[in-house]
């Protein structure tokens, strides 16, 4: 299996991970990298994590092809790494509550990392753009319930397979048990 890289979410840090490392390696997927990344609060614009993201590819992973499963504001970053810095062929791209859309919590601070999570935002627009014309699959879970991306269906993309899940709070979602199985059934096919 090409190896997966694991980018986490606004504020996070590599044990929001665990649940699904841990959900992979039962069922013998193993070659997993959990991407940590310094900006975590937004002070920098979401595409200088994406520019960390290709060091850390660039720097650790020796294969051609990779999967990307990015949580929450992660799966922006996993987007921008695909358009502006991509250094590796990415076969799958999985997003776990992921502001597609934008969410309207983002309106509330004024920070570049978080401006660009508006609905309204030049570079959720482009990378919109890019994913309709990339041939990346793209596996997008949503919940209804989502008060960090709000409204919920800002999680789902117009490009790819979405999966609404009903857990009734944004970080359940990323261990919800249907979510795991949709991760694992979908890298394996």
């Amino acid at each position: 299996m090409d190896p997966i890289i694991l980018i986490h979410g606004f504020g996070a840090n590599t044990k929001q991970y665990i649940p699904i490392v841990k959900y992979l390696k039962e069922k013998g997927i193993d070659n997993i990298y959990e991407f940590d990344y310094p900006n975590k609060f937004g002070f920098l614009s979401l595409k200088a994590n994406a520019k960390d993201l290709a060091e850390f590819i660039e720097q650790n992973i020796k294969e051609k092809n990779i999967n990307l499963i990015g949580i929450s504001q992660g799966g922006i970053i996993a987007l921008a790494y695909l358009k502006f810095y991509k250094n590796r062929e990415v076969k799958k791209l999985f997003t776990l509550c992921t502001p597609h859309k934008g969410s309207v919590l983002a309106k509330k601070v004024k920070l570049p990392g978080i401006i660009e999570l508006r609905p309204d935002s030049q570079l959720l627009k482009e990378l919109e753009d890019f994913a309709k014309e990339s041939k990346i699959e793209i596996y997008s879970v949503y919940t209804p319930f989502d008060l960090m991306v709000f409204p919920g269906w800002n999680a789902k993309t117009d490009c790819g397979k979405n999966k609404m899940v009903l857990a009734p709070l944004h970080p359940l979602a990323f261990v919800w048990p249907s979510v795991k199985k949709f991760i694992h059934d979908n890298l394996t096919k």
